[in-house]
């Protein structure tokens, strides 16, 4: 199965109220990063993305390697996440991954390995796919097409302002995994063209996502073997030049997957920081305050 971390490294060297009152628990100002302790395994946990009241959450779970990658589903109850499940539409036969709610919970944004129309059989990529919740649940995965697939991998989708963005290993990019933008059109999207911006080097940046008042970007880059978080804010002359977050938030060797909680000032992410009783290299879910401006 296809490895984030493997075709990173591999490419590299080859060239509001309740949402936001739960937020604030979840990661006070002064908090530094912590566990969140109620989804997290001994397992590969990464990707967590919450609706915006913070009633329902996704996230992917796999073995090591990425190996087997399911998507999840926890709700919140008293001020707790109960026991995950797998998402009704989950097959052994495929992976699925890098789960992406939209605020509203509506629509979940994700990448899979199962087969489509027009999709060789045989394939082990991922592709970018989408479902809808229903009054009986969530519909049957839509595959998103050519505008935004490709024959390399995609990963990281998400939804802002009618865009979509995500990370692919396609030749038109600049190096490494490369962040895409594709454009709402009808009821799909344009074709996915590179970000503007300080994003996309020689190396790989990947898992973009944006602030609810879209004014901060977060996204992960390799820099000297290493998967650091990084931050970029939006201002009269365009997106700052990219910083790496701060040690305590980037304390592991891959730092992955971030997300913002309501209100912007603290975040979701995965990190490969060794935990007692977890074997080396794989991820648990973190939340963490972000610095201050």
């Amino acid at each position: 199965m296809p490895n984030r971390i493997a075709v990173a490294l591999a490419l590299a060297a080859a060239t509001m109220a309740a949402g936001l009152a739960a937020a604030a628990a979840l990661a006070a100002p002064d908090a530094g990063a912590r566990l969140l302790a109620d989804i997290s395994s001994p397992r590969n946990d990464y990707n967590f993305s919450p609706d915006a009241a913070l009633r329902t959450a996704v996230f992917a779970r796999s073995d090591a390697e990425f190996a087997n990658a399911k998507i999840m589903v926890t709700e919140r109850r008293n001020g707790r996440w109960t026991e995950p499940r797998p998402i009704s539409f989950s097959d052994d036969r495929w992976a699925d991954s890098d789960p992406w709610l939209t605020p509203d919970g509506a629509t979940l944004y994700f990448i899979s390995t199962r087969p489509t129309s027009g999709r060789e059989e045989g394939r082990a990529d991922y592709d970018i796919w989408r479902a809808h919740r229903t009054s009986s649940g969530w519909s049957a995965p839509e595959h998103l097409g050519p505008s935004v697939n490709s024959r390399g991998q995609e990963l990281g989708p998400e939804t802002h302002g009618g865009t979509l963005y995500f990370s692919s290993a396609r030749r038109s990019g600049a190096g490494g995994l490369d962040i895409y933008a594709a454009p709402a059109e009808g009821t799909g999207f344009g074709e996915a063209r590179l970000i503007d911006g300080p994003f996309n080097g020689p190396e790989s940046d990947s898992d973009f996502t944006l602030s609810p008042d879209g004014a901060t970007a977060l996204f992960w880059r390799m820099v000297e073997g290493k998967g650091l978080l990084h931050i970029s804010r939006r201002g009269s002359a365009g997106w700052s030049t990219p910083e790496p977050l701060p040690p305590a938030i980037n304390h592991g060797p891959f730092n992955f997957t971030p997300a913002f909680a309501p209100g912007g000032r603290s975040i979701w992410y995965a990190s490969t920081r060794e935990q007692p009783g977890q074997d080396a290299g794989l991820a648990d879910i973190f939340v963490a305050a972000l610095p201050p401006r």
